[in-house]
């Protein structure tokens, strides 16, 4: 009893600190219910597309890969110069506020979200074809020496580059220098419509960009059906907006790109998301109000001195939920390079199912919620549930909402449980003044029996 009471006060109080929210789906939000949805970001997606706006040469993967196949079969070939140039333009699409099945009780208006991307800083990407990484051997050692290790001492400088390659896209060389050269930041009305002036294009000073503007870049905002693959969500609907860049509005026809997103309320930071499903490990909601260019930083320190409730849990064997993976000690965005097929962890497609993927290399997480939950099919849905699985071919690619219908209450713990917390409160109400009566009687007593003693000398 007295380890699960610790475990609840645990999670109430360090697995959601300052009552944020928490970055992907089904991230717990507010403990206590009390905060809205609206600025919980749901999902980032980043891939190419050709002229006709259909993408360009996705990666075909296979997510029943075996674990320990070596590199040449798991990361895929380099495009040729023909297929990147058959690259017309980059997609961005963020979605926020999950779960969405009522537009009354939308609340849009206080938040602004941004897409960051940094254009300029070196990512190294593990060859399929390098004869060291040919094998399940080469690939365990890493082909990757220590000093590309960003971790604390002993991390065996992994991610390696085989493993960087596969759960992150690639390995981010100097993550502390990370700095976005462009930002695309939406403002949006009650009903999920841009707001005047919105999209804006600037500089990480807030200073428009040269090339970009409405009349060359698509958008689009709204209400859309949820398209992350993942049944605790069928039926559902998010918030979008979705812009179409051409490639040759980039300065210095950059091929590899860093990209995040943010959410903010006033000049305070909400929300981060980068990788797919990476915020939502409880190990990770330190990062959620960080520049990436904090976030190694942040993960060796609490690492290295974990705090207080953080030391607690894991002596209390909850490693599993809050220690952190030799892999862990990179920062969180989502890498994309036209240098490679796109295709979850290189940018993400809409038809991407990530968590059976990442399950792959040890994130499992989300792989096994979307087979215990009653939408849940067996076997397991690995594509939308709407539309059967497909999505629509031309920009913003994304599906009508579902229609509308109440908006399903917060979970809200069950009247026996509240019963015990109120008896857990009386108690120790009754025990605090229990002590306060006994300390009030002991020092009577000391008072008197002092008194008799001053009275006999």
């Amino acid at each position: 009893m007295m380890r699960q009471l610790l475990a609840v006060t645990y999670l109430a109080l360090f697995a959601f600190p300052q009552c944020v929210l928490a970055s992907d789906h089904a991230d717990p939000i507010d403990p206590l219910n009390r905060v809205k949805q609206e600025g919980g970001i749901t999902d980032l997606f980043v891939f190419p597309v050709m002229k006709n706006e259909s993408p360009a040469h996705p990666w075909m993967g296979n997510a029943t890969i075996p674990l320990n196949a070596p590199l040449g079969e798991t990361a895929r070939s380099m495009m040729s110069v023909e297929q990147q140039q058959d690259i017309d333009s980059l997609v961005f699409i963020l979605c926020v506020r999950r779960a969405l099945t009522d537009t009354g009780t939308l609340n849009l208006e206080p938040y602004t979200y941004r897409i960051h991307i940094d254009t300029n800083h070196p990512v190294t990407f593990a060859q399929a074809d390098d004869p060291k990484m040919l094998s399940t051997e080469g690939a365990s050692k890493g082909g990757y020496d220590d000093g590309h290790a960003h971790g604390p001492a002993g991390a065996e400088g992994r991610p390696t580059a085989h493993e960087a390659f596969l759960r992150y896209g690639g390995q981010i060389d100097h993550p502390d220098k990370i700095s976005e050269e462009i930002i695309i930041e939406f403002r949006l009305t009650g009903k999920g419509q841009f707001q005047s002036g919105s999209p804006r294009y600037v500089n990480r000073a807030g200073n428009p960009l040269n090339g970009w503007s409405d009349e060359v870049i698509k958008s689009s905002s709204g209400v859309y059906d949820d398209p992350f693959i993942f049944p605790a969500f069928f039926g559902t609907n998010v918030v979008a907006m979705a812009v179409k860049v051409p490639i040759a509005v980039f300065a210095d026809k950059p091929t590899d790109f860093l990209v995040w997103a943010t959410s903010h309320n006033g000049n305070t930071q909400i929300d981060h998301q980068g990788r797919s499903l990476r915020t939502q490990n409880p190990r990770f909601e330190l990062l959620n109000t960080l520049h990436p260019s904090e976030h190694v930083q942040a993960i060796v320190q609490e690492h290295t001195n974990p705090g207080l409730l953080r030391d607690v849990a894991l002596r209390l064997n909850f490693a599993q939920t809050f220690a952190y993976r030799k892999w862990d000690f990179t920062p969180d965005v989502l890498i994309y390079t036209t240098r490679y097929p796109v295709g979850f962890p290189n940018g993400r497609l809409l038809t991407d199912d990530v968590a059976a993927l990442l399950a792959q290399w040890g994130d499992t997480l989300l792989f096994e919620l979307s087979h215990q939950h009653n939408n849940a099919k067996w076997p397991r849905q690995n594509m939308n549930d709407k539309n059967n699985g497909k999505f629509k071919e031309t920009f913003p690619y994304l599906l009508e909402p579902h229609p509308e219908k109440p908006q399903a209450p917060p979970l809200r713990l069950s009247m026996a449980s509240i019963l015990k917390l109120i008896g857990i409160a009386v108690g120790l109400l009754l025990l605090l003044l229990l002590e306060n009566i006994l300390f009030a009687l002991l020092w009577c007593r000391w008072k008197a029996w002092k008194a008799r003693k001053a009275a006999l000398m």
